[in-house]
Parts: structure tokens; sequence; C-alpha cells
């Protein structure tokens, strides 16, 4: 490769990392019209593509780049992260596995093979994961990344302690720092912001779009599964996690009087300025559809759940849905989650157990204000009862039943979230119930938000959790 294109190609790199991908894109397609078998620019071309939710051309062109150079790890890598978004699992596990046959380290790369297969313990792969842990000399991110893959391989095969251990090592390693602090103040801004008095004012200012639907809870609470429900209905578009709403929040704090950020900018905010952040919403949610005249469309950022009330004001006919899940093994699957952004608070099992507890103080608040406007799901309802579960909630939505959200598992869409493979899998109950394995380990994060660890006792074969007592 001549120097003058390795520097062409770095700008559009720099580009795309700032995520310029209109520039980015320009770089590439200019050298692939002097170069049509550059095997870099076709592969970050896709990856331009794949950004932009074109996973046609962004498959096409990253196969091609395959093609051309069969031989670069991360080319196997970064399609593998496609082909699972799309559904072509066996095709991800593939690449993911030709990625580590050519780079013995590639940690990101066992980690994503590791998130989608279920390990036994005479698995080659186990020792070699072992191994380059224990070799040494290995970066502190890439070395997270295979104590992450180890956490899988050995709670799949049942040996926990070590599992957790491997997990507890790896959230160690990706070095992710949250204040706690801070998020508690945010909170408590909140409350102060929304109050009865604060909504009867603000009564009737936004739109009466009956568009909008957000599903909001902690992540791994079965928010991408109600989606995937949701999105099965013919009236339903699933739009994934958008980001729209820290848009907003940021749009109110600069058009409120007091020129505070979110959510201090709320009670300066005019009336009339709610109609103007609905009608900016509605004008990006519809950026994100296939241009389909739907009745509802599902934003499920789990995170919005801090922004309910700016989201009923804007919208009082938008519909709210409310994940809930045990809370232990919420938190467990938190922590065992390698999150690539957005939930630094995830990786201390401290800061995850009071992350939590404002969480849940701020739903309670929105539950206060809004009562039935924001409907509550259990996964382990769901699980329990799917039929009765799902009806509830399309009635919920104003929807008639269809036998489509019940067979979800067969919905052909991308998912872009760690629950890629739920999803693609009627209802199962071997998520229910797994913080048991790890009680000794979440003893101190179940005292900090309340819930008290039960004696598990085995009758007639089966488990049933007891109170120690």
């Amino acid at each position: 490769m001549s120097a003058e294109l390795k520097q062409r190609l770095e700008l559009g790199m720099q580009h795309q990392l700032k995520n310029q991908l209109d520039a980015a894109a320009a770089v590439y397609r200019e050298i692939l019209a002097e170069q049509p078998d550059q095997p870099d620019a076709n592969h970050l071309l896709g990856l331009v593509y794949s950004e932009l939710e074109d996973d046609v051309e962004a498959v096409r062109l990253m196969e091609r780049a395959l093609d051309l150079y069969p031989s670069a790890p991360h080319f196997h890598h970064n399609i593998a992260g496609v082909y699972r978004r799309i559904g072509r699992l066996e095709d991800a596990e593939r690449e993911f596995r030709a990625a580590i046959d050519l780079k013995p380290d590639y940690g990101e790369a066992y980690q994503g093979l590791a998130e989608m297969v279920k390990f036994s313990a005479d698995d080659p792969l186990v020792e070699r994961v072992t191994g380059m842990i224990e070799s040494g000399g290995l970066e502190n991110r890439t070395l997270s990344y295979f104590n992450f893959a180890a956490g899988k391989i050995f709670d799949d095969i049942g040996q926990f302690r070590r599992a957790f251990q491997y997990y507890l090592e790896g959230n160690r390693l990706a070095d992710r720092k949250f204040s706690s602090a801070d998020f508690r103040q945010q909170i408590k801004d909140t409350l102060y912001a929304y109050s009865p008095s604060s909504l009867r004012r603000w009564q009737g200012a936004g739109s009466d779009s009956r568009v909008p639907t957000f599903i909001v809870g902690m992540p791994r609470s079965g928010t991408t599964l109600v989606e995937q429900i949701l999105a099965s209905h013919s009236g339903v578009f699933g739009a994934g996690e958008l980001n729209d709403m820290k848009f907003i929040v940021r749009r109110a704090g600069q058009l409120s009087l007091a020129k505070q950020a979110y959510p201090n900018c709320i009670p300066q905010l005019q009336r009339i300025k709610y109609r103007q952040l609905g009608e900016t919403y509605l004008k990006r949610l519809a950026g994100h559809t296939d241009g389909g005249d739907y009745l509802r469309v599902v934003d499920k950022h789990p995170l919005n759940f801090q922004f309910v009330g700016l989201i009923l004001t804007m919208f009082p006919n938008a519909k709210i849905v409310h994940t809930v899940r045990n809370p232990l093994d919420t938190c467990l699957s938190c922590f065992f989650q390698n999150f690539t952004k957005g939930q630094d608070y995830s990786f201390d099992l401290t800061t995850l157990a009071h992350f939590y507890n404002d969480y849940h103080r701020l739903m309670e608040h929105w539950q206060s204000l809004f009562g039935e406007r924001i409907h509550t799901i259990s996964y382990d309802d769901m699980v329990s009862d799917q039929e009765a579960t799902t009806r509830r909630l399309l009635d919920f939505m104003e929807l008639p039943f269809e036998e489509a959200c019940i067979n979800f598992h067969e919905t052909d869409r991308k998912v872009s979230t760690a629950s890629f493979l739920q999803v693609r899998k009627p209802l199962y109950n071997s998520s229910r119930q797994r913080w048991v394995n790890y009680r000794r380990e979440l003893a101190e994060l179940a005292n900090i938000i309340g819930v008290r660890i039960e004696q598990p006792v085995t009758i007639s074969g089966q488990t049933s959790i007891l109170s120690s007592s």
C-alpha cells in the first residue's frame, strides 16, 4: 500500500470516528473509483453503510473485501457483527471463528463468539481462552474481552465461582467510570422539576400524535423482547434503541429561559416549546422508519426512563411500556454484559446497585404522577403466560391481537442489542432465577437494593427458593 493511499484511508477513518459518515464515505468512494479492488476501502465503506443501517449494501461491500483479502482477521470479525445483527447467526459464528483462527489473541472476537455459543467442558476453546489469559502480555482492553469470554464459558459449564471471578476481572479491566453522586443529583432534580402542579400547568401543551411509543426500564429487563413482540404486529414499527431523546433534552435546555441542562431547564420551559420539541422528535422518528404508515413507532432505549415526564408532556397520547424483571437477575445480567457504550454504571457491583435504586425511585415517581399511562410488563409474567401478557400489552397499545406477536421469533428484523439471540427463539425459562447460582457474590448488591437473599432448597429434584429465616 502506498503512503498516499494509506493517508487517504486514515483521513476517512478519522471522519468515521467523529461520526462524519458522509465525509468518510466520500473518501472511500473516491478511492474505489480509482481502485475498485482496494479491500480496505470496500470494507470501511461497508462499515459506513452498516452505521447508516443499510445492511444489504454493508454486507455486499464487506463480503467483497473478504474475497479480496481473506486473511484480514478484522474483516471477518466486523462482518460477523453485521451478520449477527440481521439474524444470519451461522454465518456470524463462522466468521468469528475465522477471525480467532487468523489472530489467536483477538479478544473481542472470542467474546463475540462466546456470546453466541453454548459451551461444554470439553470444548477446545476453553483451554484456548484460559491459556491466553494466563499467558500475560496482553493489554488491558484485550484482556478484558478474554475475561468476559471466559466468564460466559464457565457459566455455561456450571463452574459459577470461577465464572464470576472472570466477569469480575473483565469488568475491572474495562476501567469504565461512573459518578453515582452525579446521577443521584440528576434524579433528585428530576423529582423536583416534575410535580403534580407542574403537570397541571403544562397540560395540553404538547403534540397530539399517537405514534410515539417508548419502552423503558433497566437494560437486560426484557426491553428487546417486548419490542420484538410489538414489532411483529402489522401496525407497529420497531425502531430500536434511539438516541433521539438525548437530542431533545439538550434542545430543551437551549429553549428554556433558564438556559440550564435537563432537568433544571424544565421549570422555565414555556408551554409553546413542548409542541416544538414534539415536532422535532417526530421528524427525527420518521427518519428511522421504512416509510410505512404505522399506528405506533417504538423507541426502545431503556434509559429513556429518565425522561418519562418530558415525553408525556410532549406527547400526552404516547404509550410508555415499562419492563421489569427480578432485580437480582437484572443486575447480574448487566454485570455480565460488556456494554460497548452508555452503561458505564454496570461495571462495578456497588455502582450498579445504587443506579438500580435511583432508577426504581424515579419510576415509582412517574407511576404516581401518570398512573395508567404507563404499562408495566413483567418478564417473568411473559415467560409464564405469554399469550395473556401479550394480549394485555396489545390492549394497552390499543391494537388488535395478532398471532404474529406470539410467534415473535419468526419476525425477520435486525436486532442490535445484547438480546440478539434470545429474540430469535421462542420464550424459554433458563434466564429466570439465574442469580441463585451467584447468591454469595450478590449479597452486598442485594443488601444495597433492599432485596433479601433467600436460601435455595432442593426438593424432589427441583430447586425451591425459601426464606432462610
